[in-house]
């Protein structure tokens, strides 16, 4: 696959030009990512922010906050961007949709620690055991599960830390189409009612979400028992359309992902702090210390490789106007024990 990049959410408005230097064509460049040197100008683009992503406070007080974090937020950007922006793939920053968040607030309503549940963190529903790497001498150079048509467009969780259960679905709605050839959208919300070993809004955990739908006889369309991210009570009246019969964990290596993803999308956890004000580019050691704990669920759809530097294509949860369409990329083929930012710790997914 081609390097993925995301046009339609430039780091800065065409708007903004007159503010940022941007070249005639309206593609960011280097010189794009460096902030205006008066306070005026910042408050400007503040504005023209809050306009591009419907922001709306409830008092000059609270307008005030969020353009003091702001702020923060963009002298950051711009000197995290300006000393990367020689690297080839290198991920880069931007003014998202959670630039008005300081990092404290978004760690507390984005991400919740993934503790692997003792029971079943080595053992799957079937073999009981955790599935080794393996030979993966047939596995393609690169791979994209979106090109075959089996995964459904990204979704929002909104401020509800349900990842997890966004994970899962996506998990199975993508084996489902790959074994039957029908892109179904599941339920999310389900989960969320229903699955009483997981905790809806405080995290959860795919595996034992696997295991749920298991047991449970499969999940309802989206369409039948939609989304409001909170939780609700579980519907007596549901109709389960995609069921799985077995779940599995993986070895916690680079070859295992491979092996797995090569086969159908994969469940991981990882540390999600990065993501925070991410706009594109493969994430690399850099941003993770060492031994940093997964506190966000995704979903790995392929991977490929630029300029030497192999990566993972990951589906997020938080909007196709988050990232690059939705999705992040993240290398893969580390130094890292567990994977850059740990996203080698917690693999799984749905059978069929």
């Amino acid at each position: 696959m081609a390097f993925y990049t995301s046009m339609s959410q430039f780091l800065f408005p065409l708007i903004w030009c007159s503010i940022l230097i941007c070249l005639s064509s309206g593609f960011p460049t280097s010189e794009s990512l460096v902030s205006p040197s008066k306070p005026e100008q910042d408050f400007e683009m503040f504005q023209q922010w809050m306009a591009e992503h419907g922001k709306v406070y409830p008092n000059s007080e609270e307008s005030n906050t969020r353009f003091q974090i702001f702020q923060r937020n963009l002298k950051y950007i711009t000197d995290t961007n300006a000393k990367r922006s020689n690297s080839s793939g290198a991920y880069r920053l931007g003014l998202n949709k959670f630039a008005d968040m300081s990092p404290e607030e978004f760690k507390r309503v984005y991400l919740r620690p993934l503790e692997v549940p003792t029971t079943i963190a080595r053992a799957t529903s079937r073999s009981g055991y955790m599935q080794q790497s393996n030979s993966c001498e047939n596995a393609p150079s690169s791979m994209d599960w979106r090109q075959k048509g089996v995964v459904t467009p990204v979704k929002n969780q909104q401020q509800c830390g349900s990842c997890w259960a966004f994970a899962t679905t996506g998990a199975i709605e993508s084996v489902n189409a790959i074994r039957t050839g029908e892109l179904v959208r599941l339920s999310e919300q389900e989960l969320l009612d229903c699955d009483l070993t997981n905790h809806d809004c405080s995290g959860g955990f795919p595996i034992t979400a696997f295991k749920w739908v298991v047991e449970n006889g499969g999940l309802s369309k989206e369409d039948d028992y939609p989304y409001i991210g909170e939780r609700g009570y579980c519907k007596a009246e549901k109709q389960s359309v995609v069921k799985i019969n077995g779940y599995e964990s993986l070895e916690q290596s680079d070859d295992a992902l491979l092996c797995a993803i090569a086969n159908q999308p994969i469940t991981v956890g990882l540390d999600a702090t990065p993501l925070h004000l991410y706009h594109d580019g493969i994430i690399d050691g850099e941003s993770c210390p060492m031994g940093t704990q997964p506190n966000h669920a995704v979903l790995i759809v392929g991977y490929d490789s630029k300029d030497g530097k192999d990566y993972w294509i990951v589906k997020n949860s938080w909007g196709e106007d988050w990232g690059m369409n939705g999705y992040f990329l993240i290398q893969r083929n580390s130094n890292a024990p567990n994977g850059v930012c740990s996203i080698n710790t917690t693999p799984s997914y749905p059978t069929i």
